[in-house]
């Protein structure tokens, strides 16, 4: 019998499968799946069949089910009643710029409400974390450029755990900002860090000088400008 195309499909994704430790399964198990579909091993819209994934990783059921509970939080997967997980395709262009705009009304908020919070340590871990993905090198597959996503969350993270309110750290993390930007960095990676670490380093400069109007205002020049790449029609049809 001739295999199915379906079966040569996951054939090769088996044989670009990341090793599994027996420690910390959870996590390796999201990390791998949030690569295959950053990197469209798993198609928008594919049906993710939680026995076949245990079979291969050599698992059981519950590290599979508590991955793609992560990954549903942060909208990589859908899920349906009597019907499963798939693959969330890549988001739409509205999607994202409804991601930038809660994100700008988050941070900002965060800032001007948490300013009396910062401390010159703060400020020296925000510049560790700028200088790092300053020196970094990114490629255009999730994991030559994870590590940029991961840096790039820390930094905005210091912001906006800055309110020390839960309720909003919670919905912020609940965006899936990050995860969701992954999915339209496939084929190409990030190709404007020069631009992020200028614009971190103004933010930066005006915490430094505990100057709250610039720092709010470099900090929406950065959003802004991470928006503007998807208010254009054709953003969708990139690949």
């Amino acid at each position: 019998m001739q295999p199915s195309p379906s079966d040569s499909s996951q054939d090769a994704r088996a044989r670009t499968a990341l090793p599994l430790q027996r420690a910390n399964l959870v996590d390796q198990i999201h990390d791998e799946l949030h690569r295959r579909i950053t990197d469209r091993l798993l198609s928008g819209g594919e049906r993710i069949v939680i026995d076949r994934l245990a079979l291969e990783f050599g698992v059981s059921l519950v590290p599979i089910r508590e991955a793609l509970a992560r990954l549903k939080a942060e909208r990589l997967v859908t899920h349906e009643a009597n019907k499963g997980y798939k693959v969330a395709p890549k988001p739409e262009p509205i999607e994202m710029r409804q991601l930038f705009q809660a994100r700008l009304i988050i941070e900002k908020g965060v800032l001007e409400q948490g300013f009396n919070r910062i401390t010159d340590q703060t400020i020296a871990k925000m510049a560790a974390i700028n200088d790092q993905i300053r020196k970094g090198s990114y490629g255009p597959s999730f994991l030559s450029f994870r590590e940029f996503l991961t840096l790039n969350a820390e930094f905005h993270t210091i912001i906006v755990r800055l309110t020390e309110n839960s309720f909003i750290i919670d919905a912020y993390e609940k965006l899936g900002y990050h995860q969701r930007v992954a999915q339209t960095l496939f084929g190409r990676g990030p190709d404007n860090v020069d631009v992020i670490v200028k614009e971190h380093e103004a933010v930066i400069d005006a915490l430094r000088r505990r100057d709250l109007a610039s720092a709010s205002n470099a900090l929406s020049v950065h959003i802004l400008n991470g928006m503007e790449p998807y208010l254009d029609p054709q953003a969708s049809s990139q690949p």
